[in-house]
C-alpha cells in the first residue's frame, strides 16, 4: 500500500494528494476516483520515462500529475468529495495499488457564522426596522386624532361668537376663574332665557366675575 491518506480541504483550495514512499523503478501512475479501478473513471495516466500525461474519462481539466505521482487539484468542489487510487507500475510489471479519502466541507465566514445565518441575521434587522417605523407612524398618527378630537369638540360646544358678544367665543374654565356666590342671580336669570350660545355664555359671565 503506497498510499494511505485522509485529506480534508475547504471548498474552493487547492489540494495536493501526495503519494507516501514511492518506489525507484516506477515507469507509470494512473490515478483513478473511487476505490477500484475503473477505466470510464481513470482521471490521469503519467509515463516517467517518457513524461506524458494523458488524460482520462474522469480529468476535469483540475488535476495535475508530478513525476513523485502526487496528483494536485485546483479550486476543489463539494463533487470532489470521495475515494482516490493510485496505481503505481513498476519495471518488474509488478503494480502497488493504494486508496485515500479526500473530504470537502464549505469555508465558513470571518465571523464563524455560515452565509446563510448572516443573511438570516440581516433580513431579522430589517424587519425590526421595519416594524419599529410603523410602530412610529401609528402612535404619531394616534396623538394626531387625539389632538384633532379635541378640537372638534370644543367647536361643537363654543360656537362662533355673535356680533352682541364682547369677549371670546369660548375659553377654558380654570378653578380660579369660577363664578364667586355674587354671581349666582344673573347666572340663574341666564338660565331662565336660555340661548343657543348659553354654554359660552355661561363661561363668559363667569370669566368677567373673576
Amino acid at each position: 500500500m503506497p498510499l494511505v491518506f485522509v485529506a480534508s480541504v475547504a471548498e474552493g483550495k487547492d489540494v495536493l494528494l501526495r503519494v507516501n514512499n514511492p518506489p525507484g523503478d516506477a515507469i507509470g501512475y494512473n490515478w483513478v476516483k473511487g476505490e477500484t479501478v475503473v477505466p470510464r473513471h481513470q482521471i490521469v495516466l503519467y509515463a516517467v520515462d517518457a513524461q506524458v500525461t494523458t488524460p482520462g474519462p474522469a480529468h476535469s481539466g483540475r488535476e495535475t500529475v508530478y513525476p513523485n505521482g502526487s496528483l494536485l487539484f485546483q479550486n476543489i468542489t463539494l463533487n470532489d468529495t470521495g475515494y482516490y487510487t493510485i496505481q503505481i507500475i513498476k519495471r518488474n510489471v509488478q503494480v502497488d495499488q493504494g486508496t485515500g479519502q479526500l473530504r470537502v466541507f464549505h469555508e465558513r465566514s470571518n465571523t464563524g457564522l455560515p452565509v446563510g445565518s448572516i443573511v438570516g441575521i440581516a433580513v431579522g434587522v430589517l424587519v425590526g426596522l421595519a416594524l419599529a417605523a410603523a410602530l412610529g407612524c401609528l402612535l404619531l398618527r394616534t396623538r394626531t386624532g387625539r389632538a384633532s378630537g379635541w378640537r372638534d369638540l370644543r367647536e361643537l360646544y363654543c360656537p362662533a361668537s355673535t356680533p352682541r358678544d364682547h369677549g371670546p367665543a369660548c375659553s377654558s374654565t380654570s378653578p380660579d376663574s369660577l363664578p364667586s356666590p355674587t354671581t349666582a342671580v344673573p347666572i340663574y336669570q341666564e338660565l331662565r332665557h336660555p340661548d343657543t350660545n348659553i354654554y359660552c355664555q355661561i363661561n363668559h359671565k363667569a370669566e368677567m366675575a373673576s
